[in-house]
């Protein structure tokens, strides 16, 4: 069998380089994000070869498609002989159209699919986040507007100077949040207070807002490649009045005016959520499937 374990900092660059160099760009592929949830969902990696890698969940007794560089062939026929050999049907998760039509042409009739709605990421024109243009944005600018009538306000890369005031941030917006739904929210607590302690270590690219001196949110991401940016993080005291909106727009005007699009992840099927993902208009929002080798 394959030599599965978990993810390290240590690997960040390698894997990094191989995701970059594939056409994977849903969240799930990302090393910072495997690194981030690895301990929730048991994802563990391996190298498979010197052009690609492969992710596994033994909780969730599921795979990745092979992500790199290399002949995806020869990487598929490795995580199937894995597969047999825990004695498991070989079940892949996040798999895109291009991966669905690879596995058509390589293995024709030997996978089934399921559509995975709930994980598909929202992906959104860069400029449209950047400038909110025309009616459909009207709301938004509204709050923005109100936020910046209210409050003295600045905005700031996230850094080593401020980066322990997000810390505090969250701990306390944590505190004040836990009660709502304790373990989801606790489970999210650690995968941001991670992402803060590791931000440098992970490459991330983040941004503070504050106001009236304090912060008032931060957000955090990294680069899928050259062309798309993925939000990972995304947190604004919600009592304040366009603090969320405002948070959103100057992230993408100080940081992300180089990418065509943003990707902002997934709803996993929670309706506000859903709802507040759609208001910003994605423009596309890429089916993911669920694959099972028959």
């Amino acid at each position: 069998m394959l030599d599965f374990r978990p993810m390290t900092l240590g690997d960040y660059a390698w894997m990094k380089e191989l995701q970059e160099a594939s056409e994977q760009t849903a969240c799930e592929y990302l090393p910072g994000n495997i690194f981030l949830w690895g301990g929730l969902y048991g994802t563990q990696i391996c190298r498979l070869n010197d052009d690609s890698f492969a992710t596994y969940s033994a909780l969730e007794n599921r795979y990745c498609f092979p992500t790199g560089r290399g002949d995806p062939e020869a990487a598929l026929k490795i995580i199937m002989r894995d597969a047999n050999e825990r004695g498991v049907a070989l079940r892949m998760f996040g798999i895109s159209d291009n991966n669905r039509r690879t596995l058509d042409e390589l293995f024709p009739g030997l996978f089934t699919y399921s559509e995975s709605r709930d994980w598909a990421d929202y992906v959104y024109n860069a400029e449209d986040l950047i400038n909110l243009p025309g009616k459909k944005y009207h709301a938004k600018r509204n709050h923005i507007a109100a936020f910046d009538k209210s409050h003295r306000w600045t905005f700031e890369p996230l850094n080593e100077h401020n980066i322990s005031a997000c810390v505090d941030f969250q701990e306390q917006w944590f505190a004040a949040n836990e009660s709502k739904n304790p373990q989801e929210l606790a489970q999210e607590n650690t995968v941001v207070i991670s992402a803060l302690r590791n931000f440098f270590a992970l490459g991330f690219v983040g941004g503070v807002l504050f106001a009236d001196g304090k912060v008032a949110g931060f957000t955090i991401g990294e680069r899928i490649n050259g062309e798309i940016f993925c939000t990972h993080i995304e947190k604004a005291d919600g009592e304040i009045r366009g603090a969320y909106p405002m948070l959103n727009r100057q992230f993408a005007r100080s940081s992300l005016a180089d990418y065509r699009y943003i990707n902002r992840e997934e709803d996993t099927g929670d309706e506000g959520l859903r709802r507040a993902k759609l208001s910003y208009y994605p423009a596309f929002t890429p089916m993911e499937y669920a694959a099972i080798m028959i």
